[in-house]
């Protein structure tokens, strides 16, 4: 891999425009990204800006909203204190029943106020808006009694949260002194303040920002907030630093921060309530802060990735089609030179010629056959070159031809043999003629071949093939009648023998009867297995060569075979003679059964037939046999190599000068079908085949 980027690089290098394109493409990419770096940096600074100016601003509103919300439960307390103070109020005691209908009718019309209450100057509960209000409850442990019993100087005061004894619930309380005639103190309003309502009213006005909100007290004390944090009620979740800077500040003062923690940063507002002790914080996290950065940045991040990996993907196909362009160039000079050399090496004479009849290319095999040097033929008329090496009538069909290849298609080739004249003696020349089209020109290449040496060649293989052709039909010859001699000895004299053997064992079993009964046994015994040899000697006698064949002719002998196979394999055989009958023992004969033998075997072992159809007919002076059956077939191509049987078939009709064909298919049965001529000639060429082996 190393080498082959090596290779590459360098073959970049060596190409100035790959180079070119490979520079600017990386200025290209350089430059966008960064430039797209550069602006989602600034996109980045910009959604921190306004994700710090919205926490601000959601902390203004917040506040604003905590005031007022606070100004209405003080309002409202400040009323019912001024009815409890007045002189009407005075008449009542603290526990009595106008009072309790007091506070709950103004209780009822704040949604904000769970409930409100009085506490009795020694700290005990003693009416409420609550109907399951405890009665002389001490509360003298709560901070909103002690801060008026030890002498707090505010008019009102927010305590922090704290669990309600009645139902066990979250709250702070906001709580009034209440005064007699004398200024002494009587008792103290107090309002239990639903932190529902305020996580709710968060809730709402930052819903559709992910920041937290949180309502402290001037000590840091967590009031309530979004999300509700039941864990922090009640504790100091802010530093003393950072109130202590808004304590001294006006109503309303922001004060921005951030902290840093494992998890990220954290930019923080605090506001300060007007009027209230209390703090408003708002914070948000830098990752919340930055999902629509995210959410903007990831399609042009995409955008911008896919822009530079087609750029890229540009560049790159440019630079391999550049440095292909170069190899192709560089491949075409040196195929260029290297069909100049392929050209020139060839033996045969290439000779190619313009629309003007000029010759452009004149080869060494050229300069070979016609004698001439390239230099001078270069340019010179084709029709002068053709003058000097044929005779006055050849020259004349010879531009003839070539006026046919000049007019001809183009690409379309035309052949002709000719004669051409060298130092006098005419030689055969094949000549090819073929026409192109180059730059709108019409070009005609002549391809001339010497046909001496391969004519020469071919009437010596002619003359072989003659040759072998005799000795394989004398051969065949020798090998049928040496059959036919080994037939005859087995069948005579192997025979005489055994019958001779046979008639001895039962003259002497005959003796033997009734004397020793094991011994006439054994004499049985032997008296059988020489009936089987003797059947064994006529089945190999007549597998090497029917004497009926010989004897009494085809029809008998094929009649007599087909018999002994259908017997043997139990195949239903129909076999059709002629009234004509062939010379007994004649070649024709021989082959002709021998062919209806060999196919009868490769039925009974290969096709799985269940009939044959055999017709022997002369028709036309032609002896024709045809076998056909119903078995599986098979493919005649793949027995082409294989079929030594298909092969010692055709060759024993091919020596009587006729043909055998197959026609197969698999599944649709075989024809084998043979034709031999009837003459004369045939039988005569069979008896000089023999007298040639016997000579």
């Amino acid at each position: 891999m190393l080498n082959r980027l090596r290779g590459l690089l360098e073959a970049v290098r060596h190409n100035a425009s790959a180079s070119a394109v490979l520079m600017l493409a990386a200025v290209m990419i350089l430059a966008t990204a960064a430039t797209s770096s550069f602006l989602l940096a600034d996109l980045r600074q910009q959604e921190l800006r306004a994700a710090r100016g919205q926490i601000a601003s959601l902390s203004r509103i917040l506040a604003e909203q905590t005031a007022r919300t606070f100004e209405g439960v003080t309002l409202t307390m400040r009323g019912t204190r001024e009815r409890i103070s007045d002189d009407i109020g005075r008449n009542f005691e603290l526990d009595s029943f106008p009072i309790h209908l007091l506070l709950k009718a103004r209780a009822d019309s704040l949604p904000q106020v769970r409930s409100l209450f009085v506490i009795s100057s020694d700290g005990y509960g003693v009416n409420s808006s609550r109907a399951d209000f405890i009665r002389d409850l001490s509360v003298k442990e709560r901070s909103f009694y002690r801060y008026f019993a030890e002498g707090g100087t505010s008019d009102q005061f927010i305590s922090p949260p704290e669990q309600a004894r009645i139902d066990g619930l979250w709250t702070y309380y906001l709580s009034m002194r209440l005064l007699d005639a004398q200024g002494k103190l009587r008792g103290i309003l107090v309002a239990s303040i639903s932190i529902d309502h305020f996580e709710s009213l968060y809730n709402d006005i930052a819903l559709d920002f992910g920041a937290r909100v949180r309502l402290l007290n001037e000590n840091g004390i967590l009031l309530t907030g979004k999300p509700h944090d039941e864990n922090s009620l009640g504790k100091r979740v802010a530093t003393d630093g950072v109130l202590a800077g808004l304590q001294q500040k006006p109503a309303g003062t922001l004060l921005e921060t951030s902290e840093e923690s494992a998890a990220g940063t954290t930019y923080l507002a605090f506001r300060k309530v007007a009027d209230y002790p209390l703090v408003i914080a708002v914070n948000i996290d830098q990752e919340r802060a930055l999902a629509n950065w995210r959410r903007i940045s990831r399609p042009i991040i995409v955008g911008v990735t896919g822009g530079l990996l087609f750029i890229l993907t540009i560049t790159l196909l440019m630079v391999r089609n550049l440095l292909r362009k170069g190899a192709l160039e560089a491949a075409l000079k040196a195929s260029d030179e290297q069909l100049r050399h392929l050209v020139q090496s060839v033996e045969d004479a290439i000779v190619i010629v313009d629309s003007a009849k000029k010759i452009v290319l004149f080869n060494h095999g050229a300069e070979t056959m016609f004698s001439l040097h390239a230099e001078q033929a270069i340019g010179a008329d084709v029709e002068q070159l053709l003058l000097h090496c044929q005779c006055q009538p050849q020259s004349a069909s010879l531009l003839d031809y070539l006026e046919q290849g000049w007019r001809a298609e183009a690409g379309l080739a035309l052949m002709a043999s000719v004669e051409l004249l060298r130092n006098g003696e005419a030689f055969p020349v094949e000549m090819s003629l073929s026409t192109t089209t180059f730059h709108g020109e019409i070009l005609l290449t002549a391809i001339f071949r010497d046909l001496t040496e391969r004519q020469r060649a071919e009437r010596a293989l002619l003359e072989s093939n003659r040759q072998l052709h005799q000795l394989s039909a004398a051969l065949e010859n020798v090998r049928e009648e040496e059959r036919s001699r080994i037939s005859r000895e087995i069948h005579d004299e192997l025979g005489q023998f055994l019958t001779g053997i046979r008639m001895e064992v039962s003259w002497l079993s005959s003796r033997q009867a009734g004397k020793n009964d094991e011994l006439a046994g054994r004499l049985g015994s032997i008296k059988g297995q020489i009936d089987q040899t003797i059947s064994a000697v006529r089945r190999i006698s007549s597998e090497l060569r029917p004497l009926v064949l010989d004897d009494l002719g085809l029809a008998a002998a094929a009649s007599w075979y087909v018999d002994q196979v259908a017997a043997r394999t139990g195949l239903a055989i129909t076999l059709t003679l002629p009234d004509d009958e062939l010379p007994q023992g004649s070649p024709i004969a021989t082959a002709l059964f021998r062919v209806l033998q060999e196919s009868l075997t490769n039925i009974t072992r290969h096709a799985q037939a269940s009939h044959v159809q055999i017709d022997l007919r002369l028709a036309d002076d032609r002896w024709i046999l045809s076998i056909r059956d119903n078995g599986c077939g098979f493919q005649l191509a793949e027995q082409s190599h294989s079929g030594i049987g298909l092969i010692g078939m055709r060759e024993r009709v091919q020596i009587l000068h006729g043909t055998l064909s197959i026609v197969t298919t698999p599944g649709g049965g075989t024809l084998v079908e043979a034709t031999v001529p009837f003459e004369k000639k045939t039988e005569d060429d069979n008896a000089k085949n023999r007298g040639v082996v016997s000579g």
